[in-house]
C-alpha cells in the first residue's frame, strides 16, 4: 500500500486554491501548473483547465488500476482494499453531505 499515493479527492474550486502555488501533487504529469493557475482557468471557463485536470484523473486511474494489478498478483488484494478504504476514500459526513446537496439542486418530479 505505501507504494500507492494518496488519490484523495482535491477540491481544485476551492477558494484556498486561488493562491496556492504549488503543483495538484508532486507526481501529477501536470505538476507544472500550479493549483492558484487551475483554479483561475476554471473561474475564466478556459477549457485548458478541465484538459488538465482531465489529464492529471487519467494519470490517477492509471496508477490506481496498476495498483489493483500488482496487489492481485502479489496475493496482497484484500490487504491494499482495507488500505484503500481506510485511507483513500470520503469521510462519511461528506458523502452524506454530497448526496444531499445533489438532491436538493434536482427539481422533483410531480
Amino acid at each position: 500500500p505505501a507504494a500507492m499515493r494518496s488519490v484523495r479527492q482535491l477540491r481544485m474550486r476551492a477558494p484556498e486554491c486561488r493562491e496556492d502555488f504549488g503543483p495538484i501533487t508532486p507526481q501529477s504529469p501536470v505538476r507544472q501548473y500550479s493549483r492558484a493557475y487551475l483554479y483561475h482557468l476554471h473561474e475564466v471557463h478556459e477549457l485548458l483547465g478541465t484538459m488538465l485536470l482531465v489529464h492529471h484523473n487519467l494519470y490517477v486511474y492509471r496508477e490506481f488500476f496498476a495498483a489493483i494489478r500488482r496487489h492481485t498478483s502479489q496475493g496482497s488484494l484484500r490487504r491494499f482494499a482495507a488500505w484503500f478504504m481506510r485511507t483513500q476514500t470520503c469521510e462519511p459526513e461528506a458523502v452524506v453531505e454530497a448526496v444531499a446537496a445533489a438532491s436538493a439542486k434536482r427539481p422533483r418530479k410531480a
